[in-house]
Formats: C-alpha cells, sequence, structure tokens
C-alpha cells in the first residue's frame, strides 16, 4: 500500500496491511484468509473464503476448479505484447528456491520475486505481488516466443538439409 505521497507503508505484514478484497485480487481471487472457515454460495458452488460472492472476476465450478473471467468484453485498453521480448525477461529474470518466513522449515518454493517480475514485465497492481492472470501471461507469451523460434529453426534446417544435397548430388555427377 502507498501513501498519497506514492511511497509504501511500511508494515509488519502484508496480511495486516491488505483488506482481504485486495489480498485475493492480488492473488488472483484466491488468497483469501478466512480463520471462521465461513461458507458462502460462489458463482457455481461454496467457498470458504468472504467475499467472492462479488468478485466478478472470479468463478468455481462445482467440480472446485477455478476459473477467472478473461472475456475480451471486460478488457479494454488491450494491445499486443511482444513475446520475444517477454522470452527474454524471462531469461533475465532471477528464479529461485525460497520459503515464507511463516513456514516450516520442510516448505520450499520455487519462483521469481514480485519485485523484479513487476520491474521486468511490468504489469500487475503492486511489486509486491504476482497476479495468476500476470504468470500465466508471461509463460504464454514466452511459449508463443519459443514457437516461433522453433518455427525458423525448422525452416533454416531445411533449407540447409536442401543445399546439402543439391552439393551432394553436384559432387556425385562431377566425381563420375
Amino acid at each position: 500500500m502507498y501513501n498519497n505521497d506514492q511511497n509504501p507503508l511500511p508494515t509488519a505484514s502484508l496480511i495486516e496491511e491488505l483488506t482481504d478484497d485486495e489480498l485475493a485480487n492480488y492473488m488472483g481471487g484466491t488468497g483469501y484468509i478466512n480463520p471462521a472457515r465461513q461458507e458462502i454460495p460462489g458463482n457455481s458452488g461454496t467457498l470458504n473464503a468472504p467475499g467472492l460472492q462479488n468478485n466478478a472476476n472470479f468463478y468455481l465450478d462445482p467440480n472446485g476448479s477455478k476459473r477467472f473471467i478473461s472475456d475480451r468484453h471486460v478488457k479494454e485498453v488491450v494491445a499486443e505484447v511482444d513475446v520475444q521480448a517477454i522470452l527474454l525477461g524471462i531469461a533475465n529474470l532471477p528464479i529461485t528456491s525460497w520459503k515464507y518466513k511463516n513456514q516450516d522449515e520442510t516448505i520450499r518454493h520455487i519462483g521469481p520475486m514480485a519485485q523484479d517480475f513487476a520491474a521486468i514485465f511490468n504489469c500487475g497492481e503492486s511489486d509486491r505481488f504476482i497476479n495468476t492472470v500476470d504468470a500465466n501471461g508471461v509463460a504464454l507469451a514466452a511459449i508463443q516466443a519459443l514457437y516461433q523460434k522453433l518455427q525458423a529453426q525448422d525452416l533454416e534446417i531445411n533449407s540447409l538439409s536442401q543445399q546439402i544435397s543439391e552439393i551432394k548430388q553436384h559432387l556425385l555427377i562431377k566425381s563420375q
């Protein structure tokens, strides 16, 4: 959270700093803390999280899978991304192994730091969280970039193979 001068406010804990709605939004709608284990009817199921019944971007189907709205009709200021730049960003993104301070020593996670992710990809509401939709978007953009690179390499390999075949044919004719 920031003060009116857009400077970060110092706090002891992110949980104390954020409302449930803010926390859920930063976590892609799945990060509510609910010590009372309240059951709330969701869009298509029951959730143990207060407030999600009013989250228009999150759906829970009866089998429990989470769905985040991505309909083009709820979006604006849509712009293409440079998938090759995204791939380069991933190549430069530090990926580390770590544990949360309040977790058991045996629990480990792997991933980037939110500050690095925000600095490289310039997306999301904060440099302290990685929104699920942004992480998915970066991963899909990188897959597209890799596919483009593979297609270009396939064309080059085919061209070189053809040239080698022509050279072999030429040498075979010349040697006879």
